[in-house]
């Protein structure tokens, strides 16, 4: 039986990993600020209709780095910038390998908003697992051991 990482270092492996995605947003944001009032329209139906499609944009935007960024890094070590520094990786609980870029990817964008979906009850449930699973680790039969 693998020794399954503890819910501390979960925890911080995904706040590392959270301001990381959060300094990305906030300069995406930043980016697309000045486009929210472009061409010097009042019409504030066109306005918000821009701002509205800014936001879209900026919100598949973030999705994309979040699903390539997860699918890349579990692919490939097993393994976030947050998991590195704490000393963890994510496997695949059948046989203790890495996960394919494509269920990596899913797990840390789909599963992570699954699992803080109501209250964060997923993340919660992880305390209370004898395997320390998540709702995500359970959905993508995975589980976070120590490196």
């Amino acid at each position: 039986m693998p020794q399954f990482a503890g819910i501390l270092a979960r925890f911080i492996a995904l706040l590392i990993d959270n301001i990381m995605m959060w300094i990305i947003a906030v300069g995406l944001t930043l980016l697309l600020v000045p486009f929210l009032g472009l061409a010097g329209n009042t019409d504030s139906a066109f306005l918000g209709l821009l701002a509205g499609t800014a936001m879209l944009v900026l919100l598949v935007i973030i999705l994309a780095l979040q699903f390539f960024y997860f699918g890349y890094m579990w692919s490939k070590s097993g393994q976030s910038i947050g998991m590195k520094m704490v000393g963890v990786r994510v496997v695949r609980r059948h046989d203790g390998d890495r996960l394919s870029f494509l269920r990596a990817g899913l797990r840390g964008t789909l599963g992570y908003y699954i699992s803080g979906l109501v209250f964060s009850l997923g993340y919660i449930w992880a305390i209370f697992d004898p395997n320390k699973e998540a709702w995500h680790d359970k959905l993508f039969d995975t589980w976070v051991v120590n490196a």
